[in-house]
Parts: structure tokens; C-alpha cells; sequence
């Protein structure tokens, strides 16, 4: 119970959404590819779990990196060709931004993370924990940032909200606003658990 309790605090969003916050920016101006993005985030942090937990034990030390760089790089070269032929609409929208999860951060710190883990399965609940925390914070983003600044949802048009819409929050300020207000009540959320956890021991 307490490595699991260590793994969800290891994994809480203001840690892990600014390393992948130029993706939450870019990504998340629309539900669909808030959607889109997170899931493919999902996806590639499973499989790579899977494949890294299986031959952390036999890759040496100095060629863990370029391991880890190959194996992400091709999961999400799988997710891209699969969204395009299932997705096409939404890899529209997301455009590079899908190719760049190849190089982002939240997927290289969790391999790393992974490799240090002693058993499989908790590696595969890290990886999904992290993997739902990012999927989270991207849909509570573009929920403000498409219903307030562009006064759509899923891309249909809310009449009442045409004129009274920020188009400031569809941009890249809204995006990185709105993403920092997200943060800084996660944050406070979080300090009153601690405090009350503090409490009761």
C-alpha cells in the first residue's frame, strides 16, 4: 500500500504536466484532440512499460538511452499510422504535435522511471496512472479553452456563446493560462491532503 501511495504522489500532475506542457498547449484547444492526445500519451506509456520492464534486466547501462529513444520512437510511429487510418480528422488537428510525443519528456522520464522499478506490474500501474493524470489535465484544459474560447464542443457551434466567447483562451496565452490555473488548484488540492494526511498521523 505504501509503494502504491508513493507511486501516486511520484505521478501527480504538477510534476508531471510541465514537463509535457507545450503538448497540453498545443493540443488541447479542442475536446476531440484533448482526446486524441491523451490517449495516444495512454497508449505509448503502456506499451513502452511492457517492452522496458521486459529487458531493463539485459540492457546495459550505457545503451539504456538510446534503447528507450528507439522504443518510444517506434510505439508512437505505431499510434500515428493507426490515428491516421482510423483518426484522420483528429491527427488534422493535432498535426506534428502527435510525431513530437517521439522526443517529449513525460514519455523518457517514465521509461527511466520504469527501469528503476522492481516489478512489472507496478511499472504498467505507473504508467498508467501518469498516463491518466495527462489524459485528465488535457480534457479539464480544452473543456475551458473550446467551450469559453471558441464557443464550440466537439467542434459544434453553441449559439449563445458567440458572443460572449474569449477568443484570448483559444490561443497559445490561453492555452498556457488556463494550463496554469489547472496547476495551481491541482497544487492546492494536493497540500490540503498532505496537510489532513499529516493530521490524522
Amino acid at each position: 500500500m505504501e509503494k502504491l501511495k508513493k507511486l501516486l504522489l511520484r505521478g501527480t500532475p504538477s510534476l508531471l504536466i510541465p514537463l509535457g506542457a507545450g503538448f497540453v498547449m498545443a493540443s488541447s484547444s479542442d475536446i476531440r484532440a484533448a482526446l486524441g492526445m491523451g490517449a495516444a500519451v495512454i497508449v505509448i506509456l503502456l506499451l513502452t512499460s511492457i517492452i522496458v520492464s521486459a529487458i531493463k534486466n539485459i540492457v546495459p547501462e550505457k545503451a539504456k538511452v538510446p534503447t528507450y529513444i528507439l522504443i518510444v520512437t517506434g510505439f508512437t510511429s505505431l499510434v500515428s499510422m493507426l490515428m491516421s487510418a482510423y483518426f484522420p480528422d483528429v491527427v488534422d488537428m493535432l498535426g506534428a504535435h502527435l510525431a513530437c510525443l517521439a522526443v517529449s519528456a513525460v514519455n523518457f522520464r517514465e521509461a527511466n522511471e520504469i527501469s528503476c522499478m522492481e516489478k512489472e506490474g507496478t511499472s504498467i500501474i505507473s504508467a498508467l496512472i501518469t498516463g491518466a493524470f495527462f489524459l485528465v489535465i488535457m480534457v479539464v484544459c480544452a473543456l475551458f479553452r473550446e467551450v469559453l474560447g471558441n464557443g464550440t464542443f466537439f467542434g459544434l457551434k453553441i449559439e449563445f456563446l458567440q458572443d460572449i466567447k474569449i477568443q484570448t483562451l483559444a490561443g497559445a496565452f490561453g492555452g498556457y493560462l488556463v494550463l496554469a490555473i489547472v496547476l495551481a488548484v491541482i497544487r492546492k488540492i494536493g497540500e490540503k491532503l498532505e496537510t489532513k494526511e499529516e493530521v490524522t498521523e
